[in-house]
């Protein structure tokens, strides 16, 4: 009687292992990502009073006998499919859409796992969760090593636009405040018509740089006679181009097939082009009665979670993902002109350590992690290799901003398993009433 007492107090302590696994589950019925927890059981060893026979020639064989000595939890893993996306309409709110979990640090720079996307900016500029964490920023787009930097944002800066001096390196194609398109430009000089060509057959407009454009349109006016003294092309040094000279030009639209002239604004009696490229400075700002200075406005999140800086003059700053893949800046100014890659400089404490970019990380076995305190997951032994990237690049979800993960607790299945394992309990215990009982008749007959 003793076993059949030990026995279901097994039951009893698996069935209320359950409980409490379900209680946990619906208790955080609202919690932002969280995962449902689910546990299985298992037979503990058994009593064996035979372990049967083999058959023979003259009689058949037997199997063996055992009596089970009850139950114990076989594990509690970790349901990791997505929730449903709330919607806020809060800019900063996210979720991921797929595999990944964002990465984050806390003041000691230890690392951890969540899927809770509910950020805020705190006053330096720095994305945060809510209880203060920094969200870890990437400098890759691929990495199977972490990052050490965090999403930091300039919340006041000074951008200075200029034009660019080494505008005559830049092909057609790379400047970003004009596009010339292939053709050529008619123009009388004196008595003298001259065609100017804007790209040739062997090389397009596109992947010509501006100097060669010069060089071809001063090459094309010295063919017909036309010296630099009467009428030339140059290259100014401060993002734009001029035509001088003695002669006075005189451009023939029924010649002039390319849109040259009304991207660069050259004209009879303009004879200095716009700016065709621009660069911009940007730096820290030195002192509150800066003038130049711009504070931020608004941030929102975009698909591969980079964050989008507006400020209050209408520029744009964030980042974007090239062709090499790799991480370049991009500068919108009020204009609407894309200043990026080497035509952004960023310097200045802040600027230089600002990281546009969520990190994102997915990992060989992620119900190897282990749950900690506030939506948070810690690295565990059996989590495997770990990569790290931006969402929306490799095997990482992509981001949908302005609402977070919900739950992914099933209310009706918890409800469910808590009356299966409330059963379970009650029977068992009606088990250990009997085998109570029995043990109590037998200390009466022994009395």
């Amino acid at each position: 009687m003793s076993q059949a007492l030990h026995t279901a107090g097994t039951g009893i302590n698996a069935g209320q292992s359950q409980i409490n696994v379900v209680a946990n589950n619906v208790a955080n019925i609202n919690t932002t990502a969280y995962k449902t927890a689910n546990m299985t059981f298992e037979t503990l060893y058994s009593k064996n009073l035979s372990y049967g026979s083999a058959a023979t020639k003259d009689g058949g064989g037997t199997n063996p006998m055992q009596i089970g000595l009850g139950v114990k939890v076989g594990g509690i893993t970790r349901n990791f499919t997505q929730g449903t996306f709330v919607p806020t309409g809060r800019d900063l709110d996210t979720m991921i859409s797929g595999t990944g979990f964002y990465v984050v640090k806390d003041s000691n720079g230890a690392s951890y796992f969540t899927r809770d996307g509910v950020f805020i900016l705190d006053s330096d500029g720095n994305l945060c969760t809510q209880n203060g964490m920094k969200v870890a920023g990437a400098k890759s787009v691929y990495s199977n090593a972490g990052s050490e930097d965090t999403v930091k944002i300039p919340t006041n800066m000074v951008a200075k636009v200029t034009g660019d001096e080494n505008l005559g390196d830049k092909t057609l194609a790379e400047l970003n405040n004009a596009s010339i398109t292939h053709g050529q430009v008619g123009v009388r000089i004196g008595t003298t018509d001259v065609v100017l060509p804007v790209g040739d057959a062997t090389t397009p407009a596109a992947e010509k740089t501006v100097s060669q454009i010069i060089s071809d349109f001063n090459r094309a006016l010295s063919a017909e006679g036309i010296t630099a003294a009467q009428f030339q092309f140059v290259d100014n040094g401060d993002g734009t181009i001029s035509y001088t000279g003695t002669e006075s030009p005189v451009f023939l639209p029924e010649t002039t097939t390319s849109n040259f002239l009304g991207e660069t604004g050259l004209s009879d009696t303009n004879s200095t082009s716009y700016i065709l490229n621009e660069t911009v400075s940007i730096y820290d700002m030195v002192n509150y009665n800066d003038t130049d200075a711009i504070s931020l406005k608004s941030t929102s999140i975009d698909e591969n979670g980079i964050l989008i800086a507006t400020y209050n003059d209408g520029s744009v700053l964030t980042q974007f993902v090239d062709n090499a893949n790799t991480l370049q800046w991009r500068y919108t100014t009020k204009e609407g002109v894309n200043i990026t890659g080497s035509d952004v400089t960023a310097t200045g404490s802040s600027i230089a350590n600002s990281c546009f970019a969520l990190e994102l990380a997915t990992m060989v076995n992620e119900s190897g992690l282990i749950s900690a305190s506030n939506n948070l997951w810690e690295w565990g032994p059996d989590v495997g290799q770990i990569y790290y990237g931006i969402a929306g690049e490799m095997s990482i979800g992509s981001i949908e901003s302005g609402g977070y993960e919900e739950s992914n607790v099933d209310i009706a299945n918890e409800l469910s398993t808590m009356i299966t394992a409330q059963r379970m309990i009650q029977m068992n215990s009606r088990v250990f009433s009997t085998a109570s009982s029995v043990l109590e008749t037998l200390a009466y007959l022994g009395s």
